[in-house]
């Protein structure tokens, strides 16, 4: 599948979460982001090198934030009902994923 996507420069939805990320903080909240997963495996090649400037991109702004987030791999292929989520069972694997992950398990210990 090709996917057409917008540069993070260019998408209202990433600015508008930037402000919000930063609305949220500065009311006191603390925040955790995770990023994806996202069915990799369905996507054309020619798209591999923009998606990865879009994920890097969110990781390198919310690193530079010192928002802590989560970028775990991608599932399975069989494990998506499409591109973006996964089937309901699925989410499991995505969860234990998640309680594995060093930094999400020193956010919640926190």
């Amino acid at each position: 599948t090709r996917f057409e996507w917008v540069a993070l420069e260019d998408s209202l939805q990433w600015s508008a979460f930037q402000r919000l990320v930063n609305l949220l903080r500065d009311r006191g909240n603390e925040v955790v982001v995770l990023v994806g997963p996202f069915n990799e495996h369905m996507m054309a090649e020619a798209n591999s090198a923009a998606f990865r400037k879009l994920r890097d991109g969110v990781t390198a702004w919310l690193a530079g934030q010192r928002v802590p987030h989560v970028v775990p791999d991608a599932l399975p292929s069989a494990l998506y009902a499409d591109a973006s989520h996964p089937l309901t069972e699925d989410y499991r694997l995505l969860a234990q994923r998640l309680c594995a992950d060093a930094s999400l398990s020193a956010w919640v210990k926190h």
